[in-house]
């Protein structure tokens, strides 16, 4: 398989480059972060990324993928054209290779407050919620 890859530390380099990388042996997973995994580990140690839940949650592992933004570890490799073109997050910060600085992000994040509010008492363990509260969540 191969990949096209955005490479960028801005202690060594005076411009991002893509570099041409090629896995030959079989990814552990079917997903593309399993791929970026095999990469690093049997091409390129220094490639970086990042990753975490592995279920398409957290977002970590936010990337563009030939094109398209999405995550690394919910996208299916048997679904990429290769050359796989992976380059960061537009519009962010470039910290190393597919990472970029979320700090703007979730600064954003915070300022809207996506969260539920209450007014109650915070408990000593949780908040449960009834199936009744749920549906007025739906």
């Amino acid at each position: 398989m191969r990949f096209r890859i955005y490479r960028y530390n801005p202690e060594t380099d005076a411009e991002p480059r893509l570099d041409e990388l090629e896995l030959t042996a079989e990814p552990g997973g079917r997903m593309l972060l399993d791929a970026l995994e095999a990469l690093k580990e049997t091409v390129d140690p220094s490639l970086t990324f990042r990753r975490s839940c592995r279920e398409g949650v957290c977002g970590s592992d936010g990337m563009n993928i030939n094109g398209r933004n999405g995550l690394a570890c919910i996208t299916p490799i048997e679904d990429l054209r290769q050359p796989v073109t992976l380059r960061p997050l537009p519009s962010q910060p470039v910290v190393k290779d597919l990472v970029v600085d979320l700090t703007r992000f979730y600064e954003q994040y915070r300022s809207v407050q996506p969260y539920l509010k209450n007014d109650e008492p915070r408990p000593e363990h949780e908040r449960l919620q009834s199936p009744e509260d749920r549906a007025q969540l739906d």
